[in-house]
């Protein structure tokens, strides 16, 4: 048979997954159907939202409750893309700066992530990131994440109460096993890591998709089930539980600090106070923030610090008050730690606060 000059190349819009998921979008029409009218709402919906505060971008996921620390210097911007598909929700995720990440999915609620480019080392609940890994958010006890500088990963996520499948039933089986070895990252080949950063990002740039697929639920639905028999086949059995073992027991530290200063009331300023709060050495204290973010414990505990205090400040306090509540009591060295870290001075984040509405709520 002789190929289609017109489907090859960058008109082939299908990916073969592993030689046994294919998804292919070429059957879809090229073109959007006519408008609904002015009142219609289409279930499949694309969205892309930016943001240049990280606090902000931690509730961009709607659901996922999150809580988001900036550990590195500077002017963050951050920006969620989103597809809703069926019973899936596809998303695309980037910030410019290293990010301690705390979740929780809502019961019912699955989610998967393919980082796709990061500018150094990440940790998902304390194992390392491999360069082509699927990450499992999914859990009882929540998540913890670490991203680094200039990272971008691609998610699933997935509506338990949206589908009634025996590929669905035999996914759950095998994500039970994965959660009960303790893994949390499964390496993958990446060949297969690069094709559906492709098929993702594809998907979530595609013009007027959504509308299309509201003319084919039947291809919305095929769609959901590929991405199903996809993940249950990266699903492998996982290894063991030695490899990662020494960043699991620094990864608590690390929790352990965090902890520490969001309470409020004890936040520690120094390291004596670590040392004593957690009965570890200094050197203890070294080893774990050298290694698991790269920083010093001094580093670390201002990094936490200052992000409790701009949380504060988004809650229309007072610069001097959300200062003093952690440690940083001369206001001169204060505002000059803030600007280094966020870009701007406390008063200007307080403004802003005040005059978009964006306020965040005082609990946590």
């Amino acid at each position: 048979m002789v190929p289609d000059p017109g489907r090859a190349g960058r008109n082939n819009r299908t990916e073969t997954i592993g030689g046994q998921v294919r998804f292919a979008l070429d059957f879809l029409p090229a073109r959007p159907p006519p408008s609904k009218g002015p009142g219609a709402v289409s279930s499949n919906v694309q969205s892309v939202r930016h943001s240049e505060d990280v606090h902000h971008q931690a509730t961009l996921l709607q659901a996922w409750e999150q809580d988001y620390i900036q550990l590195h210097a500077g002017a963050f911007t951050g920006s969620l893309s989103t597809f809703r598909l069926g019973a899936a929700r596809l998303f695309s995720e980037r910030m410019n700066r290293s990010v301690l990440q705390t979740g929780a999915l809502p019961a019912g609620r699955l989610a998967f992530g393919l980082p796709v480019r990061a500018g150094g080392r990440s940790c998902i609940c304390g194992e390392e990131v491999g360069a082509n890994s699927l990450l499992v958010f999914s859990g009882r006890s929540g998540f913890e994440f670490l991203s680094p500088d200039i990272f971008e990963f691609m998610g699933i996520e997935i509506d338990v109460n949206g589908f009634a499948d025996p590929v669905f039933e035999a996914m759950l089986r095998q994500l039970d096993t994965v959660l009960s070895s303790g893994r949390r990252s499964l390496p993958i080949a990446g060949a297969r890591a690069a094709k559906l950063g492709r098929l993702l990002h594809g998907i979530l740039h595609e013009e007027g998709l959504d509308l299309r697929l509201e003319e084919l639920p039947a291809a919305a639905a095929a769609f959901s089930r590929g991405l199903v028999g996809w993940i249950l086949d990266m699903l492998q059995p996982a290894g063991t539980a030695e490899a990662g073992r020494s960043t699991i027991r620094h990864w608590d530290t690390i929790n352990a600090i965090r902890e520490l200063v969001a309470d409020g009331q004890t936040c520690p300023v120094s390291v004596a106070e670590l040392t004593v709060e957690l009965g570890l050495s200094r050197r203890t204290l070294q080893n774990a923030c050298q290694e698991v973010v790269g920083l010093s414990p001094v580093q670390y505990l201002r990094a936490l610090r200052l992000s409790e205090a701009r949380r504060m400040l988004q809650t229309d306090r007072p610069v001097t008050e959300a200062a003093t509540q952690f440690g940083f009591w001369h206001l001169g060295y204060f505002s000059r730690d803030y600007r280094q870290m966020f870009g701007e001075l406390p008063s200007v984040t307080r403004a802003a606060a005040a005059q978009t509405g964006r306020r965040l709520p005082s609990g946590r």
